[in-house]
């Protein structure tokens, strides 16, 4: 009995030493090592006219699953969980037998406010199959995006930081204000045409000169994107031009 004992409490040691410096050997594969394994399947969810939960999944072969909350969810920052390889390996298959190598860049929309969802799909040997859609995508495309979504919504994910990979190391939600310019119609009165745009924060900062239809505005990127905010500006009747203020200085 007492020899049985103590070859248990070797084995329990054992394994403990063995796993104790290997997080991967108890929780799974890890995000601060998702630069070495092989990322299988990118899907995005753009934002909207209005609050759109803005977010980046990230599917590895291995099971790793990362979420990065940018706007408008109840996960800002970066956040990891792992699945079941099979899972992962039943989605992979989907994806294999799809259409997607023929899919164009991006499907037509027939609205324009609507959140832009981009699938961005990798094979064996690493080749990328790009496509994006908003408010019609073939039923397969649907079917494999709503897997996403499932999976992007599962519970028990675990927060690894409150700042994105690649975003310059800055908090979600601290994001400097954009400058954009914008040319206006003539007898528009820019006081008053940016009321239209509250949802957006847009704000006018100054008129580039005293008779210049030229004005600076500023807008909050937590609430639309730059280029999706260009995208609204250069539809908008009222408007002749938008371009970004790349550089900034005293005017």
């Amino acid at each position: 009995m007492k020899l049985t004992f103590l070859l248990l409490t070797i084995t329990t040691l054992s394994i403990f030493l063995t796993t104790a410096c290997d997080p991967a050997a108890i929780l799974g594969p890890q995000a601060n090592q998702a630069d070495k394994y092989d990322l299988r399947v990118r899907y995005h969810r753009g934002s909207c006219y209005g609050r759109c939960e803005v977010y980046t999944l990230n599917v590895y072969d291995n099971g790793l699953l990362t979420f990065e909350g940018e706007r408008f969810t109840d996960r800002p920052g970066t956040w990891e969980k792992s699945i079941d390889r099979r899972r992962v390996t039943s989605l992979l298959d989907s994806f294999a037998e799809s259409d997607i190598a023929n899919y164009p860049a991006n499907f037509r929309s027939q609205i324009a406010d609507a959140a832009t969802i981009e699938v961005t799909y990798y094979d064996d040997d690493g080749k990328a199959y790009e496509t994006s859609f908003k408010d019609f995508a073939p039923a397969e495309l649907e079917l494999l995006s709503n897997k996403l979504h499932d999976l992007a919504h599962l519970p028990n994910y675990r927060l690894v930081s409150d700042t994105i990979v690649g975003s310059n190391a800055r908090s979600v939600g601290e994001q400097e204000r954009e400058e954009i310019i914008v040319q206006l119609n003539e007898g528009i009165t820019a006081k008053t045409w940016v009321i239209a745009y509250g949802k957006q924060n847009v704000q006018i900062k100054n008129r580039i000169s005293p008779r210049s239809p030229y004005y600076i505005i500023t807008a909050d990127p937590n609430l639309m994107g730059a280029e999706e905010l260009l995208n609204f500006l250069r539809q908008d009747k009222d408007v002749v031009s938008a371009q970004m203020n790349n550089a900034v200085r005293p005017r």
